[in-house]
């Protein structure tokens, strides 16, 4: 009987963990879930917003007294956005147009002026004033207070920035060309241009607007209802047709450029940072010539250079040269010295350290020392 009460005990036991655990789990995912669908969330509101200032615009209310997105942008109508847009030649100058229409347009009829940035620096005595205010505040959900302020400012601000280019983008069309419902916004993919781009002084490149942002070639679809067809977007797939439209090829080629040093910087960070292995520098070594060999077919032959430097500078590499060389010379009674630079040996009497950074600060270094004429 005991025996039999133990077992239904143990069973009991596993019965209730299993379900507990399962709970967990369940609870997890719930969790883990809402943070995915308050992103879609954001994301239709998003394109929600969006519409409500692009029907202002129809509306000729987008405007705060007499300025307006047209008179922000220096353009007379709607025709003139893209191509004073795409006439910007960094992405600065784009941003510097973005903050206007922010700042003077979108947060100001949202009734959120508190949000627009200001260039003014506080004085002495507004910085102690401020230091003053901190110190009464001694509360103990003050700081988290605070950070909840200007997390949500910053989202606020965020998005702001972020639907400038796709309500421009929308502003500068004809409204026969796109339609909202459902939080989405379809666009009739078939006015989208195909760019022609120099690549170099005697070739062109086309640049497909269609293909690059959805896919495919519109050339290829037939299409009903005349010359239109409608591809919905997200608020994702809308800035990147937005910029795609809005920004010239250098532009987005910088951006794209960006991103990719912004990826290398935080990968060599993350590899870098963790531990060594021998696997892990094996392929460490194969990136790092693949990249010297890129710089060496693009001629950034400064960066080769100071690589070639900084290699001189390294602690362990050049103790381990010093220590192959350092019994020649002890066996010569120092007649013999010899400096190693990867595989090639040269006589220490005749080594010469150049100073300079560039190859042109070398080259001038190098005709001086050695009197080139």
């Amino acid at each position: 009987m005991n025996i039999f009460k133990n077992k239904n005990k143990f069973y009991w036991n596993i019965h209730i963990n299993k379900k507990v655990n399962k709970m967990t789990i369940n609870k997890a995912n719930k969790l883990f879930n809402e943070i995915g669908n308050n992103t879609l969330n954001n994301e239709k509101t998003s394109v929600g917003i969006i519409e409500h200032y692009v029907n202002l615009n129809l509306e000729n209310k987008f405007k705060v007294g007499t300025y307006s997105i047209y008179t922000s942008l220096g353009v007379k109508n709607n025709a003139g956005i893209m191509s004073e847009l795409r006439g910007q030649d960094t992405l600065i100058k784009l941003q510097a147009r973005r903050k206007v229409i922010v700042d003077k347009l979108i947060l100001p009829i949202a009734d959120l002026k508190n949000l627009v940035e200001s260039d003014e620096k506080k004085t002495n005595l507004q910085k102690k004033k401020t230091k003053a205010e901190n110190k009464t505040n001694v509360e103990s959900d003050a700081v988290a207070n605070k950070s909840d302020e200007k997390i949500k400012a910053n989202a606020i601000r965020t998005t702001a920035n972020d639907i400038t280019y796709p309500i421009l983008f929308l502003c500068s069309l004809d409204k026969s060309n796109f339609k909202f419902k459902n939080n989405r916004v379809s666009i009739n993919v078939m006015i989208l241009p195909i760019f022609k781009v120099k690549t170099n002084e005697y070739e062109t490149k086309d640049i497909d607007v269609c293909k690059s942002v959805f896919g495919f070639d519109k050339t290829k679809v037939g299409v009903e209802n005349g010359s239109k067809m409608f591809v919905e977007c997200n608020f994702s797939v809308l800035k990147k047709l937005a910029q795609k439209m809005l920004f010239n090829v250098k532009v987005m080629r910088s951006i794209e450029d960006g991103n990719q040093v912004e990826d290398l910087a935080e990968s060599t960070e993350e590899i870098t940072t963790s531990e060594y292995s021998k696997d892990k520098a094996d392929q460490m070594v194969a990136s790092i010539k693949s990249q010297l060999t890129y710089l060496d077919n693009n001629n950034s032959l400064d960066g080769i250079f100071q690589i070639e430097n900084h290699i001189r500078e390294l602690k362990n590499y050049g103790e381990k040269l010093e220590e192959i060389s350092e019994p020649l010379r002890k066996q010569s009674n120092n007649t013999i010295q010899k400096d190693i630079y990867g595989s090639w040996v040269v006589d220490n009497a005749t080594s010469v350290v150049l100073e300079g950074n560039t190859i042109e600060a070398l080259e001038k270094n190098f005709r001086k020392k050695f009197k080139v004429a």
